[in-house]
């Protein structure tokens, strides 16, 4: 593993943290709290979270258009984390 894979790996956990707070401030117009709080009742959480990690896109996209592989595999591995994740707290009904 190289550091340009960690790279990508820590850029591919973060975007969708990113994207999650601009959906809870824009889209619900809350602060991140209440509105983690409105998902957990409604059991949105999940698919919010799984849906935000589509802003992975474009780094993958800024990545494979640069010719850097490895920070591209470090942005779908941590995607394929978070899919992994979520789909564990769907199917077990924690969320």
């Amino acid at each position: 593993m190289t550091a340009k894979f960690f790279k990508g790996f820590l850029i591919g956990l973060i975007t969708p943290v990113i994207a999650f707070y601009f959906y809870t401030r824009l889209v619900l117009k809350s602060t991140l709290e209440s509105g983690l709080d409105e998902m957990i009742h409604s059991h949105l959480l999940t698919q919010v979270i799984a849906i935000n990690i589509l802003a992975n896109i474009i780094p993958i996209f800024v990545f494979n258009q640069r010719g850097e592989e490895d920070k591209l595999k470090g942005v779908l591995s941590a995607s394929l984390l978070y899919a992994v994740t979520i789909s564990i707290f769907y199917f077990t009904g924690n969320f």
